[in-house]
């Protein structure tokens, strides 16, 4: 029972996540990211914790995948692919009086 509530939180946080990332990105509205965020943020956070269930639920048929060289040179492209877009972003640089703005916006909407 347990397996099928992890199963549907991923999948409903996959979605919510999904659509709110993809709308923010579509509609590029400032508002509505701030809008967005809590849930964005909530959702980030259940698809995290639901993900690391499933891969200890799935964990053998996970390097059984991984034990393919097509899958394991799939899985490393992922990786650094990734790596180096969190490398791009981390390395932009931002006016920090801008940032402290928008941290003083979405600390009073979420409260």
């Amino acid at each position: 029972m347990f397996r099928q509530f992890v199963s549907l939180t991923l999948l409903v946080s996959l979605v919510a996540l999904s659509s709110s990332g993809i709308l923010m990105i579509v509609l590029g509205s400032f508002e509505f990211q701030l809008q967005m965020h809590p849930v964005h943020k909530i959702f980030g956070v259940l698809l995290t914790l639901s993900g690391a269930y499933h891969l200890y639920y799935n964990f053998s048929a996970i390097r059984k995948y991984l034990s393919k060289r097509k899958m394991m040179l799939f899985a490393m492209v992922m990786t650094f692919l990734m790596i180096t877009l969190y490398a791009v972003g981390m390395a932009k640089p931002i006016d920090k009086e801008k940032v402290q703005q928008i941290e003083k916006i979405l600390s009073t909407m979420e409260s």
